[in-house]
């Protein structure tokens, strides 16, 4: 028997089937938002709930198509069968449930990509088109969208009259939400053009700009998919009162599941850069590195410095009269060189003086390593006579303020907690004091910050540290508070200057040299141990930066990976400070294979070293599995970087970049149109003279 919309039970089959393959779709896509690992966030957590509200709706869906097509019944005896909400109660509270999943649901999608439109806007820095009759509209259909729902109780036309002016209101909110980023997108078009006449810094530019147009288009493209199939349910719910006919009817329930679908499928791909998915191993468990010292750990002097050293501050100068065994010999040696650190200030006023006649004329900050900075620049400037010491010390005992070139700071007489910065020698010098002053700075991302430093501007970024009151922030940076000169001076390697291509200097001081072999003396192999001091020390004051260069080579240095894995199993903070989210992108599917016995080491002593801390390859596996997880977990270091509103201001800020240098393109051809002009309206006069 058919019902009142001409619908028998072999109509209801087709349905039947598209809204359980509908369902298990949309059960894939939340199982796959629940189990791949993401960003600890409050957007991500809203677009999941939100999937799973479409899920759990469409499910309840099926339960009313199920009993439309089985029950019902005919009590008039008008030849037609009765709708089956309007006698069973779940049938009823099925369809209640359905629509309000349909309704709210469209809401909250709403709310998400205008949530995103937000922060691109913020990161841009100028307001976009139509941004507040956008605003206005994301009001009207907050409160229109639940009026459909209710007009449906009243006389037919009223429903047909409000969802169609909703679904007007809605296509015109589309429209106007892709012509907002219409304005960026203009600006990212025209920087490819400028950028091009700049080969050097074109490539770079270049990723970056289609990177960004990238990320626009897909909220684009998501938004509409959503925003029609939202829009076609809205007609049709409101035409299905008014014309009941078996195609309305059945368009009517297709266009419900599509736009179900539609909103799915926005909220994941608008998503899809923050998520991925696990690595699952059976041998994946956690495994902490071995706290224990090169040197045997149990005191037999006595003075258990080990215990007592967090606690004072210079604890090697109160057992330095004492005959003290090797255990309390290595700590009072872990505490003397966590006692070391930079300013932030002092960083700056080095690097201000590097390129001059006095220090390092050849500097070039596109070029210059770190390796190449120590070389030439801090080994000399922490030699006195025949004797070294590390750079941060010379800073730090300098009474004769004419013997260097810029005041040293107070601050470092006082027992702040530093940071300890995590880097890679072969990464650009500039880069390192970039990564430091834009985490002084409360930044996640340094490239700006290194331009500046490549124009020369230390002064300003001084300014800007100065007022964030970060100016005297201390770090600990292992080229300048480490003593050069008790290790690596005297011997160069035959590595070359990254500038001039000349074999680097060496030193021939008279200080003592102490590697592997002397484990108490030595400074290169108590990086850990140090964390761990200054950790316990300063409790959560303390924390590691990780100065990720563009090339992301610091993941194949073993002392790096060693310090990440240290940090993060004695669950100190770690701040990441990357370059930009392009590179990211582009560096990240190189994580994935990272091991620690293919990292490399300056010298294979301390590779071997390492490895032996960790165990043997069961543990060195389990190792490489807590580093993945590290790295790329749900909350590792880099989840925070693919956060979706994060994603929006990264790109909002390079279009804004990109606005920049084509307003100072199109100012400067202006000014030489200008002088053109001037030129030859010169030279007119100049013939009318010789006339």
């Amino acid at each position: 028997m058919p019902n009142e919309n001409g619908q028998r039970l072999q109509d209801f089959l087709p349905q039947t089937i598209i809204r359980i393959v509908s369902f298990w779709i949309l059960a894939v896509l939340a199982m796959y938002m629940c189990v791949a690992d993401h960003p600890e966030s409050t957007y991500i957590r809203q677009s999941v709930r939100c999937l799973l509200y479409f899920w759990l709706g469409t499910g309840v869906r099926c339960i009313d198509t199920f009993m439309s097509a089985c029950l019902g019944g005919d009590r008039d005896n008008d030849g037609v069968r009765d709708r089956v909400f309007r006698i069973n109660t779940i049938a009823m509270m099925s369809v209640a449930f359905g629509l309000a999943t349909s309704f709210l649901g469209d809401i909250w999608c709403i709310q998400l990509v205008i949530a995103r439109l937000h922060a691109f806007q913020e990161a841009f820095g100028e307001s976009l088109p139509c941004i507040r009759v956008i605003n206005c509209l994301v009001v009207l259909m907050k409160v229109c969208m639940p009026f459909v729902a209710f007009a449906a109780r009243l006389p037919d036309p009223t429903t047909l009259v409000v969802s169609t002016f909703t679904t007007l209101c809605l296509l015109v909110l589309v429209a106007l939400v892709c012509r907002a980023y219409l304005l960026p997108l203009k600006a990212l078009r025209d920087s490819r053009k400028v950028d091009s006449k700049d080969e050097a810094m074109g490539k770079q530019l270049l990723k970056e700009t289609q990177f960004a147009m990238r990320v626009i288009f897909v909220a684009q493209l998501g938004f509409v998919v959503a925003g029609f199939s939202m829009a076609t349910f809205l007609l049709f719910f409101g035409l299905e009162r008014v014309t009941r006919t078996n195609a309305v009817t059945s368009i009517y329930q297709y266009s419900g599941l599509a736009d179900s679908l539609g909103n799915a499928f926005c909220i994941v791909l608008l998503s899809a850069s923050s998520l991925s998915l696990p690595k699952f191993s059976p041998k994946k468990a956690a495994v902490a590195i071995e706290e224990e010292n090169l040197v045997n750990t149990n005191c037999t002097c006595g003075q258990q410095l080990a215990r007592t050293s967090c606690q004072a501050s210079q604890p090697w100068k109160s057992a330095a009269a004492n005959a003290t065994c090797d255990a309390c010999a290595w700590e009072i040696k872990v505490a003397e060189l966590a006692n070391r650190r930079v300013s932030v200030s002092n960083l700056l006023s080095f690097y201000s003086q590097l390129g001059s006649t006095r220090l390092m004329s050849h500097f070039d900050p596109e070029k210059s390593t770190t390796n190449d900075v120590v070389r030439h620049a801090v080994i000399p400037e922490s030699r006195h006579g025949t004797m070294g010491e590390a750079l941060a010390e010379s800073w730090h005992g300098v009474e004769d303020k004419s013997r260097k070139y810029f005041p040293m700071q107070n601050v470092l007489t006082k027992d702040y907690a530093p940071r300890m910065v995590t880097h890679h020698w072969a990464n650009r010098f500039r880069d390192l004091v970039a990564a430091v002053v834009a985490d002084a700075l409360h930044l996640s991302r340094w490239d700006s910050v290194a331009q500046h430093l490549s124009f020369g501007d230390v002064e300003m970024l001084r300014e800007r540290l100065a007022e964030s009151g970060s100016l005297d922030s201390q770090y600990w940076i292992c080229a300048l508070c480490i003593n050069q000169h008790a290790s690596i001076c005297g011997n160069s390697m035959g590595v070359r200057d990254t500038v001039t291509g000349d074999v680097l200097p060496f030193c021939d001081c008279s200080t003592p040299k102490y590697f592997n072999d002397h484990p108490v003396e030595c400074e290169l192999n108590k990086f850990d141990s140090m964390m761990q001091h200054l950790h316990r020390r300063y409790a959560q004051g303390f924390l590691q930066v990780v100065a990720i260069d563009t090339d992301f080579n610091l993941f194949s240095r073993a002392w790096c990976v060693a310090e990440l894995v240290e940090a993060h199993n004695s669950q100190m903070d770690q701040h990441v400070m990357l370059h930009s989210p392009t590179v990211l992108e582009e560096h990240s599917g190189q994580l994935s294979s990272l091991k620690v016995e293919n990292c490399e080491s300056s010298r294979p002593e301390d590779k071997e070293a390492i490895l032996l801390k960790i165990g043997a390859e069961a543990d060195i596996e389990r190792f490489n599995g807590r580093l993945q997880q590290l790295l790329l977990g749900s909350k590792g270091l880099l989840a925070g970087w693919l956060d979706g509103q994060k994603l929006l201001q990264e790109v909002g800020a390079i279009a804004a970049r990109a606005r920049t240098r084509c307003l100072a393109d199109a100012h400067n051809a202006r000014g030489m149109e200008l002088n053109q002009c001037q030129h030859d309206r010169n030279g007119d006069n100049s013939d009318d003279f010789a006339v």
